[in-house]
């Protein structure tokens, strides 16, 4: 009997020590030969678009990994199709759980959704191993590269073509999506990033070089458009703000497709100052736009009307684009209008919040109401 007895506490023993044994080599190897790879399937996308995240893991060693999870931080914004494997604060957080045999690589694809432009980046997951019996997990960190730059989308063309109603009088509406709506007034030469759609083929053939069409618009008054990043309330204004952004973008955009030069002018974050044309261009207007914030401090609305008074000559057209309208902004507005400047003001509401419901009268013939 005390045979049997000892027999089995030696058998006791000897699984405890081969547990004891392979969790101290679980532990000891389980993150070695072992590769993490996120990525996003494209660099850059507009707002609203969908897209691919890539999970890569790979086993280069024999040892088995039973249950292996990837956890890693991104934006509330990027939005996962499926959101049962995360949890959403000021950021979503993905937890994932595989297993992996020795020598194997596993894939994983995962769907999102650019909910908000911005910049994003995937720097860090973590890595949780449970040993082969789920009792004990281990913890660990890899360094990752991800980045995706998510620009804003645009308005609707409809809602753009009546502030260039506007500003200039009577256009031809009734057009495709991205039709010139401008007359054409003149030729001139070709220029490296004119449009084909711009090529006028008669006056091409008969001089035997390339020949551009000219708008009337882009004979009269060049186009500065600020942007103010500065909300009405107390409070930030998300809503109001990224329409703002929208409204920018488009329209830089929509007077680029024209062929005509723009000044665009953001105050928020460390602000920027952009000008010219083309594709080289509304590049780095996209990314500019992308990344520009209004949760910092940024310069006043009024500061920023006043430091520009040197950029408004008098051939030069205003689109000053802020949901801020108050006295001192409207003030400035004012007198930019006595000097003979043209100007139009979108002014944007969201929620309820309207800093245009006091209006000075000399801004009733330029402002432009928006409802986000």
């Amino acid at each position: 009997m005390s045979i049997m007895i000892l027999a089995a506490v030696l058998v006791v023993l000897g699984c405890w020590i081969a547990i004891l044994r392979m969790g101290y080599q679980y532990e000891k190897n389980w993150t070695k030969d072992f590769e993490l790879e996120i990525s996003f399937s494209q660099e850059q996308a507009g707002e609203g678009d969908t897209l691919w995240l890539y999970e890569v893991i790979t086993n280069n060693k024999e040892m088995i990994l039973p249950a292996v999870s990837v956890r890693f931080k991104t934006s509330k914004f990027l939005k996962f199709e499926d959101m049962d494997s995360g949890s959403v604060s000021d950021y979503f957080y993905r937890n994932d759980v595989i297993s992996v045999r020795g020598y194997e690589q596993v894939r994983r694809k995962l769907r999102i959704k650019c909910a908000r432009r911005g910049i994003y980046s995937i720097q860090e997951a973590e890595l949780a191993g449970r040993d082969y019996f789920l009792q004990r997990t281990y913890l660990d960190k890899k360094e990752v590269e991800a980045g995706l730059i998510v620009y804003p989308t645009f308005v609707g063309i409809e809602r753009v073509l009546p502030l260039f109603q506007k500003s200039y009088g009577d256009m031809r509406t009734s057009i495709p999506m991205f039709e010139d709506p401008f007359e054409y007034v003149g030729v001139r030469g070709y220029l490296p990033g004119d449009r084909m759609n711009r090529v006028h083929w008669n006056a091409s053939a008969k001089t035997g070089n390339w020949q551009v069409k000219t708008s009337a618009y882009k004979a009269g008054q060049p186009a500065l458009v600020l942007l103010n990043l500065g909300s009405p309330g107390n409070f930030i204004n998300q809503a109001a703000m990224e329409e703002n952004i929208r409204i920018a973008y488009s329209l830089v955009h929509f007077m680029d497709r024209q062929g005509l030069e723009t000044m665009l002018v953001a105050n928020g974050g460390e602000g920027f100052r952009l000008q010219g044309s083309g594709k080289g261009y509304m590049a780095q207007v996209r990314r500019k736009l992308a990344a520009v914030t209004y949760e910092t401090q940024i310069q006043s609305g009024v500061g920023m009307l006043q430091r520009e008074q040197d950029n408004l000559a008098e051939n030069v057209h205003l689109f000053f684009i802020s949901s801020q309208g108050k006295l001192e902004i409207q003030q400035e507005l004012a007198k930019i209008l006595h000097r003979g400047i043209s100007v139009t003001w979108v002014a944007v509401t969201a929620g309820g919040e309207d800093d245009t419901r006091q209006l000075l009268l000399a801004l009733e013939p330029c402002i432009y109401r928006w409802k986000a």
